[in-house]
């Protein structure tokens, strides 16, 4: 994408999203945390935790699509840890994890390829190897257009469009468990995600 391009697209969704109404359900009172939410609700959320936080890294693809999102995540005040499931994994779980003692992280744990609303390890290896926080986050908007082509189903909020963004309880993975214990837990934070409304 040509960098005029890319800027346009960066200052029509910040003037688009400075009019999202939000409203927010849940606390997220433990911080430093890790942050989990699906890829194609991830706009909104980013947006929400734009301001809140001091210390926040977003974990971003490499990909193309990734360096567009990348370049848009500075803007919106986040540090960021290039990689993916698919690319550079081990050095993202090892510098996330040691990040994670002093700052909160936040990846999409479906992405950057799906299967959609599938918790991939990630987020729960870095929570898990630092003993810090999960919490699950979720998007429900009013107003949206729907890339129903895209294998995320991505949500593009409207102007003015009410989001309600829900946290979940902290959930935490204790150092104890087993391998095959932690697997169990990713099942059950999977199914606590896609639960909540």
């Amino acid at each position: 994408m040509k960098t005029i391009t890319k800027i346009i697209l960066h200052r029509l969704l910040t003037l688009i999203s400075s009019t999202w109404r939000i409203r927010v359900f849940g606390e997220c009172d433990d911080i430093p945390a890790v942050f989990a939410f699906w890829h194609g609700e991830m706009l909104p959320i980013w947006k929400f935790f734009s301001r809140k936080l001091d210390k926040k890294y977003a974990v971003v693809s490499l990909s193309k699509d990734g360096q567009v999102l990348a370049e848009l995540l500075e803007k919106w005040n986040y540090s960021l840890i290039r990689g993916s499931s698919s690319k550079n994994s081990k050095d993202v779980l090892e510098r996330a994890t040691e990040l994670s003692k002093n700052a909160s992280i936040f990846i999409t744990p479906d992405g950057p390829r799906g299967p959609a609303r599938k918790f991939k390890n990630g987020a729960a290896i870095i929570a898990y190897r630092s003993e810090a926080p999960l919490y699950l986050v979720r998007a429900f908007v009013s107003g949206k257009f729907v890339f129903k082509r895209s294998w995320d189903k991505f949500i593009l909020p409207l102007p003015f469009s009410r989001i309600r963004i829900v946290i979940s309880e902290k959930q935490y993975i204790p150092k104890e468990l087993s391998r095959e214990e932690v697997a169990e837990k990713i099942v059950q934070i999977e199914k606590t995600i896609n639960s909540i409304s």
